[in-house]
């Protein structure tokens, strides 16, 4: 199927299925939109669904995406600076636009050097497709578990490693960052990868996908944090937490209807 085709079906059929399937998840998202952007929410939630229909349907094309040129990068002078740098980086990044392709594209950018924790569907046929597409990637998956961030920390060790962090994970039932008005917390990913960052002197290099016209696509890479102080001292933790959380929160409220975690948020 033409990439156009493949998005546009997912981006039509979402709105709609999306919402009988999933009616918990499309009040959540209705929720945290009528608090964010009460004038245009449900509109905002409608643009949400055919976000997320898209980025679903794309990951059946997403090789040939990325090989059309359909994800552009800004702030390449960031990424290459961190690549460049001779330390250890730690890439983060929220669920906005197709996050998928984003990661792909810092696999392919950095072979063999990239590690990222992925979590396969519940259903068995849909991690095998899953499992295949990612495959192609020269990067290290790393299925999540309770070993996982000692295995992130393994390739920051390794030389010019690089760990890749959803740092707006979904855990127990409710989003874990960023914080959107609620008390900061070092106990998600935010938290793990600071201390991490502390712990091995990495550079943490946050990114994100926006979606800029249909099956398009840019990759944004911003200025990389230098976090100073020891991974054991709560003060330090918690005012890395703070900078980092400020940071990816700036475009999840800018790009509210291409947060995938909307769908989960709860307050």
């Amino acid at each position: 199927m033409p990439i156009d085709a493949c998005s546009g079906l997912g981006a039509r059929l979402a709105p709609r299925l999306g919402k009988l399937a999933n009616p918990v998840s499309h009040e959540r998202a209705t929720r945290l939109f009528a608090s964010i952007t009460p004038s245009n929410a449900q509109a905002g939630v409608d643009r949400l669904w055919a976000n997320v229909g898209r980025t679903f349907a794309e990951f059946a094309v997403s090789h040939r995406m990325l090989r059309a040129g359909r994800v552009a990068i800004d702030g390449e002078e960031h990424l290459d600076a961190a690549l460049n740098s001779g330390r250890p980086v730690i890439a983060v990044f929220p669920h906005l636009g197709n996050w998928e392709l984003a990661e792909m594209q810092l696999g392919f950018r950095a072979p063999g050097r990239v590690a990222v924790i992925v979590a396969p569907p519940a259903s068995g046929a849909r991690a095998a497709i899953a499992e295949r597409v990612r495959s192609k990637v020269p990067a290290d998956l790393l299925v999540n578990s309770r070993t996982v961030w000692r295995r992130g920390l393994a390739k920051l060790r390794e030389p010019g490693g690089i760990f890749m962090v959803a740092v707006d994970e979904n855990a127990g039932g409710q989003v874990r960052g960023p914080s959107l008005g609620r008390p900061l917390r070092t106990d998600g990913n935010i938290g793990k990868a600071v201390r991490l960052a502390l712990t091995t002197g990495a550079i943490i290099l946050p990114f994100y996908s926006e979606r800029v016209e249909g099956s398009h696509l840019v990759s944004r890479y911003l200025a990389p944090l230098e976090l100073e102080g020891d991974p054991r001292d709560q003060a330090a933790v918690l005012e890395g937490v703070r900078r980092l959380d400020a940071v990816v929160e700036s475009p999840v409220r800018r790009l509210l209807d291409q947060w995938y975690m909307a769908l989960a948020f709860r307050s």
